[in-house]
């Protein structure tokens, strides 16, 4: 496959996530090896080792640092070179940072660069013919001069049925139950899935099926951002601190408000596996591999509610925003 516009698919790793982050390296490698102009892609991973939340277990370290290392190499061995792979790892001397300054400074930094922005997440895979299906895409809107929206691939069932658009067709008949062994259902978004699998049912694919909702569903998982819908002022707002997704949905509705749209490709499956068994580990003194929430520690759940808080404010306009002080005072 030869691509005609430029892409980069942006990930950030929390040093919890690196068993799993082997995995999504090997669902890139599957994507990127249909690829012909792999000068297209651009690869930025960004390793978070910082101990603000969580801290690592003993002995763990290295580890991880070689496993992040591991990955790069394979994705070199593919064909992505050094201009095309960027890499970096925070530390505790870099501030707080987290996975939404990450996306927020992707959007900014990239969409300059290249046509789409596309957000990793080291626990879901993206389809083989992820970057095609964009490509085919592009022929349409850019026909029609629509050049500013998001696009997505279908998810196995989720949550309630406003998510339903998102769905791919297979599971939209399933009931989602969202317990303490949801995870453990295979036609459920949160459980793990093999790329053979997933391969297997993106193989059925004659036709990209897309559709056009007037409204926003973003979970996040390789989400596609066209550079133009960035570069018209949309992004994720400063005063988010962990609510990403939410937070470039509320500013997208804000800035073209009317004129809102996401393009789903109902027909082509990912996987975003929250549940995945290995999802957070090595987490000193903590016993969550399944990284469910109640689970986290104190100073999780403080973070999150704050960014809760920050929602609230920036939908009201009232109140001023929560920061990382407040954060660091609070835990």
């Amino acid at each position: 496959m030869k691509l005609n516009k430029k892409y980069v698919i942006g990930t950030h790793i929390m040093f919890y996530e690196i068993e799993i982050y082997k995995e999504f390296i090997e669902g890139i490698c599957n994507m990127l090896k249909t690829i012909d102009n792999k000068e297209n892609v651009y690869i930025d991973l960004c390793l978070n080792m910082q101990e603000n939340l969580e801290q690592i277990e003993d002995g763990k370290y290295d580890y991880i640092i070689n496993c992040f290392e591991g990955g790069l190499k394979k994705l070199r061995e593919l064909g992505i070179n050094d201009a095309n792979l960027k890499s970096y790892t925070k530390t505790m001397e870099n501030g707080i940072y987290f996975h939404t300054d990450y996306r927020r400074n992707l959007n900014y930094d990239y969409c300059k660069k290249v046509d789409y922005i596309i957000w990793g997440e080291t626990d879901s895979l993206i389809p083989r013919e992820g970057l095609g299906a964009i490509d085919v895409l592009s022929q349409y809107t850019d026909s029609i001069e629509d050049h500013k929206y998001i696009m997505s691939f279908a998810d196995r069932k989720m949550w309630d049925e406003s998510w339903n658009p998102t769905v791919h067709p297979k599971y939209l008949d399933h009931v989602f139950v969202d317990d303490e062994n949801g995870h453990l259902n295979p036609n459920q978004a949160k459980s793990k899935m093999s790329i053979g699998e997933m391969n297997k049912i993106n193989d059925e694919i004659e036709d990209f099926d897309f559709i056009q909702i007037p409204y926003t569903k973003i979970d996040g998982s390789f989400l596609v951002i066209s550079s133009d819908l960035i570069k018209s002022g949309v992004n994720i707002p400063l005063a988010m601190l962990y609510n990403d997704d939410e937070g470039l949905g509320i500013s997208y509705n804000q800035l073209h408000k009317g004129n809102v749209k996401q393009y789903i490709c109902k027909n082509l499956l990912k996987v975003h596996a929250r549940r995945h068994p290995k999802k957070r580990m090595y987490v000193k003194n903590e016993d969550n591999v399944f990284s469910f929430n109640d689970s986290k520690g104190s100073a999780f759940q403080t973070f999150k509610e704050l960014s809760q808080a920050n929602i609230q404010i920036l939908h009201s306009g009232k109140g001023k925003f929560y920061e990382y002080k407040d954060l660091i005072e609070r835990i």
